[in-house]
């Protein structure tokens, strides 16, 4: 169901004092939101059973699950940072919009005067929108330097950390400032191979002394997020908190780190053959990111480099964690801990050396799914789980009908408000991800679907085979599976331009 067709009524039956429109909205008794992003978060976490890693420690992402519902089969709309966020915030995908990469920008630059992003429309209904951290992508910038109607927010802490010449120099002069600090000395990578551009595939703890200023940027961010729960405002209000880890490189305070002995870390299977079924351009996918291809790198580096790798990620997802915690402690002492939707999302997953990949940007499970939280008062019940296939496009529309608003442009995602009052309410799509022009992924809630540009296919049995190990694709017995999902294929809409120089990176 579009967000169109959700009545007004419906939105304000979900809770009398709470939900209506802006116009006529009580402003002291409007639901206020905290936004909570997470770069890089994978299907590892506790709240997963049986198929998280053995040895994560999430506290305070259980805790937050216990409060209300966790999606289980959620999915990034797009397996890279810029084009996820971009979805997210105008619940439009990458076939919409022609932003399937980091280094695409828009495709669709009409995009800017035909959507509206959330926090923009939260702002103009009457909403006090603050953000800090990493919320958005560069995409999503253009909207506060060409059209000031759309502002997105009332304040926004710059996406910065304190820097020294160490720190920088250590990083190699890696781009993005706000992913330091690389390890103490540098990244193993890049002292093996100076030339190779993928160094930031490292890990390593960090000492306090090492770190500007004593503290990581994901502590800095938090810090000012509890500032602002602390604060009286005339208006609903939006805050939203983006954490930079668990993204590269794999860096945290030491003690993150030893909560992981390097000797008790559990790698992800690697199967004799595991590529042998997979077609061509999905391996394309997982080797031809960089030159050389990181599983190349990491092989060469040797088996303990891979499990300092997972410890990195390890260390960094508890890292996040800790900081959630902070943030979830100050929500619950303050004035507005009865009366805040709490969204927590992931915009793609993460591999550790399955499919032999070490980055996203491909459209296996390991890519595709991402963690999503909701906790909406008056409506969700604690300790649920949905296994329903979604997206992080249902977002806009959800958020939109739990403040009793509607669109003003059209939407890719379908409201998640039926799972959110019953988990066990059925949809009858799958989730899209799509990962380059003419790529994509469905995933229902048992089978995967992969339909790569060349016509090259995979299909994943995820109830006997969840880690998608055999493809089933060219298997007799399933093609009536494959045509069922083929019918929810995109038609894509924006072709490769002159400016790129591979079809693959717009």
């Amino acid at each position: 169901m579009k967000l169109k067709d959700i009545s007004l009524s419906m939105a304000m039956m979900l809770s009398a004092s709470c939900f209506h429109h802006a116009e006529a909205q009580s402003e002291e008794k409007s639901p206020n939101i905290l936004f909570i992003s997470v770069d890089d978060l994978n299907d590892w976490v506790g709240l997963m059973g049986d198929k998280e890693h053995p040895d994560v420690i999430t506290p305070n992402l259980d805790r937050l699950a216990a409060r209300g519902v966790y999606f289980t089969n959620n999915h990034a709309n797009t397996t890279a940072c810029t084009p996820s966020r971009l979805s997210v915030m105008t619940g439009m995908g990458a076939v919409s919009t022609g932003c399937y990469t980091n280094s695409s920008g828009v495709q669709n630059k009409s995009l800017f005067q035909e959507s509206i992003p959330l926090q923009s429309t939260l702002r103009q209904s009457g909403y006090y929108t603050m953000g800090c951290g990493k919320i958005e992508g560069h995409a999503l910038m253009e909207y506060d330097k060409k059209y000031p109607d759309t502002k997105m927010w009332d304040e926004r802490v710059p996406r910065s950390f304190r820097m020294n010449t160490p720190t920088f120099r250590d990083g190699g002069g890696y781009g993005g400032i706000d992913f330091y600090p690389f390890p103490m000395g540098g990244s193993d990578i890049k002292k093996y191979n100076a030339s190779y551009k993928g160094h930031s595939l490292c890990a390593g703890p960090i000492d306090r002394d090492y770190i500007p200023g004593g503290k990581m940027p994901d502590e800095l961010t938090v810090e000012w997020a509890m500032d602002r729960l602390q604060k009286d405002y005339e208006k609903p209000f939006m805050l939203g908190v983006g954490f930079v880890r668990p993204h590269v490189p794999y860096t945290a305070p030491r003690e993150f780190f030893d909560m992981y002995p390097l000797d008790k870390i559990h790698i992800p299977v690697d199967p004799k053959g595991e590529m042998d079924d997979i077609p061509l351009f999905g391996k394309a996918m997982a080797y031809g990111c960089f030159d050389p291809c990181d599983e190349r790198m990491v092989r060469e580096l040797g088996p303990e480099y891979r499990k300092k790798l997972v410890q990195g990620y390890l260390a960094c997802v508890t890292f996040m964690d800790t900081q959630l915690g902070k943030l979830l402690d100050a929500l619950d002492k303050s004035v507005y801990a009865d009366n805040t939707i709490i969204c927590l999302w992931s915009d793609h997953g993460q591999h550790l050396g399955e499919k032999h990949s070490w980055r996203k940007q491909d459209l296996w499970q390991e890519s595709t799914n991402c963690p999503m939280l909701w906790i909406v008062p008056g409506v969700t019940k604690g300790g649920k789980v949905c296994n329903q296939p979604t997206s992080l496009i249902d977002i806009y529309p959800t958020m939109l009908s739990l403040c009793g608003l509607e669109s003003k442009h059209a939407l890719d995602g379908n409201g998640l408000l039926p799972q959110l009052k019953n988990v066990k309410v059925k949809r009858d799509y799958p989730a899209l991800t799509s990962w380059s022009f003419g790529s994509h992924s469905l995933r229902g809630v048992r089978y995967h679907y992969i339909h790569y540009y060349d016509g090259s296919e995979e299909l994943y049995d995820c109830k006997k085979d969840y880690a998608e190990h055999t493809n089933l694709a060219s298997n007799p017995k399933y093609a009536k599976v494959i045509e069922r999902m083929k019918k929810f294929l995109p038609k894509d809409k924006y072709q490769p331009t002159e400016r790129s120089k591979e079809f693959h990176r717009y």
